[in-house]
């Protein structure tokens, strides 16, 4: 296989494990919910501020997320993705797809990494400083993909503030493992819901997001489980350590070659099953 084509085999192993919060927001309010727009803006600003505010946190995620085929029908994929998170410079994410794919996104303070168990090989960019700092250079001069990385940094509130444009309650949800209030959200790129205990810690449950102006309007979802504020993980976590016989390769963006689109994911790794 060559350099290309196994980094396009990172970039959608990245590219399909996160989703967007900060782009997020529900602009009708079903009708009997018990709050208006000001206290929804209010519980999910309160939920950005705790996440923004955590010293360290840990959480499983499980994804879901459509690929619209050509013939209109959409197809869900998912991951599990296991975050540890300590600030001011310390991350890894463990990926498991759901054909079995498992890969790492780590960063120490020090160094990006993104890696692929089945192909191994890594790709790595030196990036001394914060988290915020390192994911801002993985977006913008990487070019990679990392859409619920805003949930991971202390800007969250701020991007919060600047990208929704309206939020509502819909309904005080019971069926999940604490009650929870169910926000629907608007922002000028997609609509969002939320889910967040009614009392407690605000640690979202639930995250559902509509692509609206993408062809076929494909949702992606994401249940948090598995929450801890004091994993109190060692340093040697964040440190990627590569195996005998695992090689080092550059980043797309490192050698000048654009990224894929996420919806060539269905015909080149699922082989366009309609």
């Amino acid at each position: 296989m060559t350099h290309k084509k196994i980094l396009i085999v990172l970039v959608l192993l990245l590219s399909f494990s996160f989703a967007p919060i900060a782009a997020t927001a529900v602009q009708e309010q079903a009708s009997g919910a018990p709050a208006g727009t000001g206290d929804a803006m209010a519980l999910l600003k309160r939920t950005a501020d705790f996440l923004s505010q955590r010293p360290q946190f840990s959480v499983t995620i499980r994804t879901g997320y459509d690929v619209v085929q050509k013939s209109g029908r959409k197809v869900e994929f998912g991951d599990i993705i296991k975050v540890t998170l300590r600030r001011p410079d310390g991350f890894r994410a463990d990926i498991e797809r759901s054909d079995g794919e498992r890969g790492l996104v780590s960063f120490d303070g020090k160094d990006i990494v993104v890696f692929n168990e089945k192909e191994q090989v890594f790709a790595k960019a030196q990036r001394p400083g914060d988290l915020d700092g390192a994911v801002t250079y993985l977006l913008s001069d990487l070019k990679m993909r990392l859409p619920l990385a805003m949930l991971f940094l202390t800007r969250l509130p701020f991007e919060i503030e600047r990208r929704v444009l309206s939020v509502d309650v819909v309904e005080r949800s019971v069926i999940m493992d604490v009650p929870c209030d169910h926000l629907a959200a608007q922002t000028p790129e997609v609509d969002f819901q939320i889910w967040v205990p009614s009392e407690g810690d605000p640690m979202p449950r639930r995250i559902v997001i509509t692509y609206k102006f993408d062809p076929g309007e494909p949702q992606f979802s994401a249940n948090f489980t598995d929450w801890s504020l004091s994993p109190n993980p060692p340093d040697s976590l964040f440190v990627f350590s590569p195996a005998e016989g695992v090689r080092e390769i550059p980043f797309l963006a490192q050698l000048g070659v654009s990224q894929p689109e996420p919806a060539n994911k269905a015909a080149s790794k699922k082989g366009g099953k309609k």
